[in-house]
């Protein structure tokens, strides 16, 4: 049996701040597991379980029981305000006990930082980043963004509704990766957590960064979508999946907030197929003007100068012209 629960060991996390989602009152130490990785290797690993969340950590260097609790526990709090955020529940792949696997690995067979899989359960992260999670947690509190992005593919599931469809694959698509990267931001911001500096940047200010692309694209009328969020690029710093996540962000702030945010993805998931890239236009703006119960037609087409259904494209005024539609739900 995997992760047999023999000579457990429980731990009580550290003290969680008031208002956070689902934090795990203790975490679970059980028996070590044979885990098989993604690219077919084996490895021997410790499960770390919490309430929604295991947490799978090599044998060496040992770990902290505490700083492991409290780890875990940030980490449930994350998921659980994903699934209450988008009423969505990955669909069980890498899985322990109906927990979500997030797994320290030797290798990852996506070569890069971390693996996770969309609309499915599991995260792997390579050895060194997740040393990079956990050493920040045991010196100073912070905490690496890199699980909580990732969390950010297991509950992406709007493919077919907000995605780019028919995209050069050599110019990538935006709005998959820019929810992961928005929601990130504010899962880490649910589960009270300090984040790490991120590439050696504070990350207070990497996400005032991110959150500068709307700002920096609404002060240049010269800027277009086929420019920018067409070509997966942005007005500034970073990319175009950052450059969807901050218009993201500037809406959910001027209708609502976290009401918004939900109400987005509750009906986002309900829409027609997008077999354009005006489709999915469209339907961003049907899901965005139900969420915030105003109509922000204006906004995307007028201000912003995106695509219409009819994929004609309306040259843009200075932003300051295209009034902000006054209204949340």
């Amino acid at each position: 049996m995997r992760g047999a629960v023999v000579g457990a060991l429980v731990v009580t996390a550290l003290a969680v701040p008031a208002g956070t989602s689902s934090a795990s009152a203790s975490v679970t130490r059980l028996a070590p597991i044979t885990y098989t990785a993604d690219d077919g290797h084996t490895e021997t690993l410790t499960p770390w379980q919490g309430t929604h969340v295991t947490v799978l950590v090599e044998a060496t260097p040992r770990r902290s029981a505490s700083v492991m609790a409290a780890l875990v526990g940030k980490l449930d709090s994350a998921w659980s305000y994903y699934q209450t955020t988008t009423g969505f529940t990955p669909t069980p792949y890498y899985s322990l006990h109906g927990r979500t696997e997030i797994a320290e690995v030797t290798s990852t067979s996506c070569g890069g930082a971390a693996c996770s899989w969309l609309g499915f359960t599991g995260v792997e992260i390579l050895r060194s980043y997740f040393e990079v999670l956990y050493s920040g947690v045991q010196s100073s509190n912070q905490y690496d963004q890199v699980a909580f992005y990732e969390f950010g593919r297991n509950f992406w599931h709007y493919t077919a509704q907000l995605a780019f469809p028919n995209v050069d694959p050599q110019v990538g698509e935006p709005v998959t990766t820019g929810f992961a990267v928005w929601m990130r931001f504010r899962s880490m911001t649910a589960a009270h957590v300090s984040g790490a500096p991120f590439n050696g940047i504070p990350f207070t200010t990497f996400r005032a960064q991110v959150a500068q692309l709307a700002q920096q694209y609404e002060a240049d009328p010269a800027l277009t979508f086929a420019a920018t969020l067409g070509a997966n690029r942005s007005p500034g710093l970073y990319g175009g999946t950052d450059f969807w996540a901050s218009l993201m962000m500037q809406l959910a702030t001027r209708h609502g907030g976290q009401k918004f945010v939900s109400a987005f993805f509750h009906y986002a998931s309900s829409l027609p197929a997008a077999l354009t890239t005006g489709d999915a236009v469209t339907n961003w703006v049907r899901a965005a003007s139900v969420a915030a119960c105003v109509n922000l037609s204006t906004v995307f087409y007028d201000r912003w100068g995106f695509p219409r259904p009819d994929g004609t494209v309306t040259p843009r005024p200075p932003a300051s012209t295209v009034p902000e539609p006054i209204g949340n739900c």
